[in-house]
C-alpha cells in the first residue's frame, strides 16, 4: 500500500537531484549519483600544510581539522548550504554529515572522538528558524561515528546579527565572548568535535574556542560541511 502510495507521490511530486533537477532513482537521495562524485570536496585533511589550520593559528588544543565541500558564493554548494540552513531542509543536513562522515572516517579522521558539539544557535534564532542545522549535520555523523551529541554543552549567550556581508574584523567583533560553557568539569579531559555548516573566517569557531579555553585538558578537533577557499 505505501509503496502505491510512494510512487502516486512521485509521479505528481518526482523526487529531483538538487544540482541538475535530473529524477533521482530510488537509491539516490538529495543528489543524483554523477554530481553526488562531482561535489567539490576540498581534501585539506589529506594535506600536511592543511591550510584550515592557519585560521586557528594559536590555539595548541586544536587536533584534527576538516571541511568536506569547497563553498563559492553563487555556486552548487552554496545553493545546499542554503537550503539545509534557510529553507527547512533539516533531513538535507542529516544526509550531508552523513556522507561527510563517511568519507572522513575512511581517511582515518576523527577516531579518537568523545563527543560531538555543534556550534549553537541562539535561543532566540533556532525557535525561529525550529532547528539547528549544525545538530542535524551531527546527528548525520552519529550514524558513522556512534559517540554522542551534547547541544547544551556551549551555550550562546548573545543572539549576534548575521556575518555574511562582515569584513574579516567586524566578524571577530561580531562574535566575541559570545559563548559560554554550561557543564565545565563534564568535558575535562575528552577529545570533543566541534561541528558546523560553513567555515568562513574561522571568527564563530574561534570563539567557540576561546570559550571552551576555561575546560581542563580539553582537546579539540573541527569538522565543518564547507568551507571558503584558504589560501
Amino acid at each position: 500500500m505505501w509503496t502505491q502510495i510512494r510512487n502516486l507521490l512521485e509521479l505528481f511530486y518526482p523526487r529531483l537531484c538538487l544540482y541538475c533537477d535530473k529524477r533521482l532513482n530510488d537509491d539516490e537521495q538529495f543528489l543524483c549519483l554523477h554530481c553526488f562524485c562531482e561535489l567539490p570536496r576540498t581534501h585539506y585533511h589529506r594535506r600536511t600544510d592543511n591550510p584550515l589550520l592557519k585560521l586557528f593559528t594559536g590555539f595548541i588544543r586544536i587536533d584534527e581539522t576538516a571541511a568536506f565541500l569547497f563553498f563559492e558564493k553563487d555556486g552548487n554548494v552554496q545553493h545546499l548550504v542554503h537550503s539545509l540552513k534557510y529553507h527547512d531542509n533539516k533531513q538535507l543536513a542529516g544526509y550531508l554529515g552523513k556522507i561527510a562522515a563517511l568519507e572522513m572516517k575512511d581517511d582515518g579522521l576523527f577516531g579518537q572522538i568523545d563527543m560531538l558539539v555543534p556550534v549553537p544557535l541562539h535561543r532566540r534564532k533556532e525557535r525561529k528558524r525550529g532547528y539547528n542545522q549544525a545538530e542535524w549535520i551531527a546527528k548525520g555523523f552519529v550514524e558513522v561515528y556512534h559517540c554522542p551529541i551534547s547541544k547544551d554543552m556551549l551555550i550562546r549567550n548573545v543572539d549576534t546579527v548575521t556575518q555574511t556581508r562582515k569584513t574579516v574584523y567586524e566578524r571577530n567583533l561580531n562574535v566575541e565572548e559570545i559563548f559560554s560553557v554550561s557543564d565545565v568539569a563534564s568535558l575535562a579531559g575528552k577529545h570533543i568535535l566541534l561541528i558546523d555548516d560553513v567555515i568562513t573566517t574561522g571568527a564563530t569557531l574561534r570563539a567557540c574556542i576561546k570559550a571552551l579555553d576555561a575546560v581542563p585538558d580539553l582537546r579539540i578537533s573541527i569538522f565543518a560541511v564547507s568551507a571558503v577557499q584558504v589560501l
